[in-house]
């Protein structure tokens, strides 16, 4: 029967890449999620510069405005601070691509060396088999000449 003998070690890699593939998808909704979050920021941005270029026409009071330029200028630095996040996830995302990427490489490693010892192994068992079925075919001819031998001096 074959028996691997890194095994155990090929259980534990298997395990790894689920964690850190799932680490992976995790860090990927997180992304997704706050990439959003700065697209309807900008999207309110656009909004409220657009809205504030259609009062043009209507008489605003100085209060009025300064008060959607405060809200404009609130939300540019969300826009910023979003980003800044989006960025960091990025990089997050991008190292536990690499560290995923290392252990899918030694996976398949400890499966081609599994691969390459089982085939070691079968050739083995064949060799082996050949040598049985060789020895057996010897001891039949060996036995058939002593009884040849038996029946001529009989």
């Amino acid at each position: 029967m074959f028996n691997f003998r890194l095994q155990s070690v090929l259980d534990y890699i298997k395990q790894l890449e689920e964690k850190v593939a799932s680490e992976f998808a995790d860090i990927k909704r997180r992304l997704d999620c706050e990439k959003e979050i700065l697209k309807k920021l900008k999207k309110e941005g656009l909004d409220l510069v657009s809205r504030l270029n259609g009062m043009e026409e209507a008489k605003l009071c100085a209060a009025d405005i300064s008060a959607y330029f405060l809200y404009i200028n609130y939300i540019k630095h969300k826009e910023k601070y979003h980003e800044e996040i989006v960025s960091g996830i990025v990089r997050e995302l991008e190292e536990k691509r690499l560290e995923l990427l290392n252990v899918i490489k030694k996976r398949k490693i400890l499966e081609m060396v599994r691969e390459k010892k089982l085939e070691e192994y079968r050739i083995y068992l064949i060799s082996k088999e050949r040598k049985e079925l060789d020895e057996l075919a010897t001891s039949r001819y060996a036995r058939n000449m002593k009884i040849e031998k038996i029946d001529n001096c009989v």
